[in-house]
């Protein structure tokens, strides 16, 4: 009986540890946040956006991207990016068009109603900064920004080293056979 206790605290434990980090707080911060901005833009008549659309309007450039980029940005697959990209463009936001430079790529480039959707979103994002602002304080958010600035900037940078950013590793890379990609990002995503 012993060992099923200790079991069940250890269990308690490492929940409590993983509700508590950076990861899980960040995409937890995310998923309000971008429900938030999602409500907003329901109200302001963008009746058939959907969460998951903003997975391509934050991820590409307001001048146009490639679905590649945009995806690469998301981390998702060109197929999912491509499938939200139908839906946005039959929805006004977007038009798709052919790379006059590379044929097989297709450009995802805002229309008149999507770049006034990405000034409503950047007015609902103020409107909810300052939300958040009264409900932890003004200065503790405004410190949470800097910091999440500071580490987007350094993490960033091309000039960083990648080894050093992915900092000490416990366990030896994938052999870098068939399928070892897939293997490595689905054996980072508890954490």
């Amino acid at each position: 009986m012993k060992q099923g206790g200790s079991d069940a605290i250890l269990l308690g434990t490492l929940e409590e540890k993983r509700r508590k980090n950076m990861r899980q707080l960040l995409l937890q911060a995310s998923r309000i946040v971008n429900r938030h901005v999602v409500e907003g833009l329901h109200a302001r008549g963008y009746a058939d956006l959907r969460s998951t659309h903003t997975t391509l309007l934050s991820n590409i450039d307001l001048a146009g991207s490639t679905v590649t980029v945009a995806a690469d940005r998301a981390g998702i697959t060109k197929q999912a990016m491509g499938r939200l990209a139908d839906e946005l463009e039959s929805a006004g936001y977007i038009r798709v068009r052919s790379d006059p430079k590379d044929a097989r790529a297709r450009v995802l480039d805002l229309t008149r109603t999507g770049r006034q959707l990405m000034l409503d979103s950047l007015e609902v994002m103020a409107e909810l900064e300052h939300r958040y602002a009264r409900s932890v304080g003004r200065d503790p958010l405004a410190a949470v920004l800097r910091g999440l600035t500071a580490f987007v900037e350094q993490e960033t940078r091309p000039d960083t080293d990648l080894a050093a950013r992915r900092g000490p590793s416990r366990r030896p890379a994938p052999s870098g056979g068939r399928g070892s990609r897939k293997r490595r990002k689905r054996s980072s995503a508890p954490a």
